[in-house]
């Protein structure tokens, strides 16, 4: 009988939820492609198959590549040079994944489930709660300067989340990092699923032709930066605001970590929020969600990173495979297939 190694791959609970978010979203795709009996497109494919692949594939090169576990160390060998290195990549990673999460959804994929936009509904909800749709009647204060602000603020959103990861990184111990991560991975799942159940393009162009004060300011580079913001955002990614519950998240972060840094990021945190009602890009029941989801998201990537910080997941590989690693990347053991099934 042919022998096989047993490893036990640590997949980190950042992971776990990302990976179930793809495994999600690819068998939506593939049952409500198969109902309307159409193909997986090349976006289906090589969005979500190769990220599932690359969370898979990290965990599988972190046991050989990082883990102490499977790798000798009576002498310097070359990944002693790559591994603190490979450490960074594995920490940082998340941050690629949350991306390849929302790009996931390029193109029509958010009509998966709702097949028409929802802004109709959210605008009558927004009148039914307020009375008022929020974009309009901020035009009231609409000026040069302010829209300068407004767009810097929104714009804030790219540095926020690295700017405090960094700080945690830096000068806290690595679980707390981690945990931002876990919670960062939550929020993104959570507010994602709300774009393909409610699925809306926003204010900015369903109430375009009630807008009388046009928004200019007079610095160019931030009209550009937020430019380029639209040019890479998919087309229904409302409701909720992840821009506001994505900053509400880091905020919480930034106070379980460090008051001081709460305290400074305040007023921009807060001038973020305002700026998706003032640019027109969100009614306020986004916000107002995106309000609501951020501390739930916080509170249960706590509790899961807590209790399922990391998740073992044996895999078995045939022996032959394992023989042609280096030495140094062998694990210590190695069981035949008869120990293997005998193991609890």
């Amino acid at each position: 009988m042919t022998n096989r190694c047993r490893l036990i791959l640590p997949l980190r609970l950042e992971d776990a939820v990302a990976l179930a978010f793809f495994l999600f979203t690819l068998l939506l795709r593939l049952f409500f492609r198969g109902v309307e009996r159409h193909n997986l497109s090349p976006a289906d494919v090589l969005v979500i198959i190769p990220a599932v692949a690359l969370l898979l594939g990290k965990e599988l090169v972190h046991y050989f590549v990082a883990s102490e576990d499977s790798v000798a160390s009576a002498s310097r060998t070359p990944l002693d040079f790559v591994r603190p290195y490979w450490a960074i990549v594995r920490d940082w990673f998340p941050f690629l994944v949350i991306l390849l999460m929302y790009y996931s959804l390029w193109g029509d994929a958010t009509l998966l489930l709702v097949s028409q936009d929802r802004d109709p509904a959210l605008i009558a909800l927004d009148q039914r709660l307020f009375g008022f749709q929020a974009s309009l009647v901020l035009q009231r204060i609409i000026s040069p300067g302010l829209t300068g602000w407004m767009e810097f603020a929104y714009f804030y959103h790219i540095l926020n989340i690295p700017l405090v990861a960094c700080v945690l990184y830096l000068s806290r111990d690595r679980s707390r990092f981690r945990e931002m991560m876990s919670g960062l991975m939550v929020v993104s799942f959570l507010g994602l699923l709300g774009y393909l159940l409610v699925p809306a393009i926003g204010p900015m162009y369903t109430l375009r032709d009630q807008y009388t004060v046009p928004l200019r300011q007079p610095l160019g580079v931030f009209s550009r930066e937020v430019d380029f913001m639209d040019f890479a955002r998919i087309r229904r990614d409302v409701f909720p605001s992840m821009h506001v519950a994505i900053s509400f998240v880091v905020w919480l972060y930034a106070y379980r970590n460090s008051k001081k840094l709460f305290w400074i990021l305040s007023p921009l945190v807060v001038s973020l929020w305002f700026s998706t009602l003032y640019l027109r890009y969100h009614y306020l029941v986004d916000v107002l969600v995106g309000l609501v989801l951020a501390p739930l998201s916080f509170w249960i990537a706590n509790a899961l990173f807590r209790r399922f910080g990391e998740i073992p997941v044996p895999v078995t590989l045939p022996e032959k495979w394992v023989e042609r690693l280096p030495g140094f990347l062998k694990p210590r053991r190695t069981l035949s297939s008869g120990e293997a099934e005998e193991r609890p």
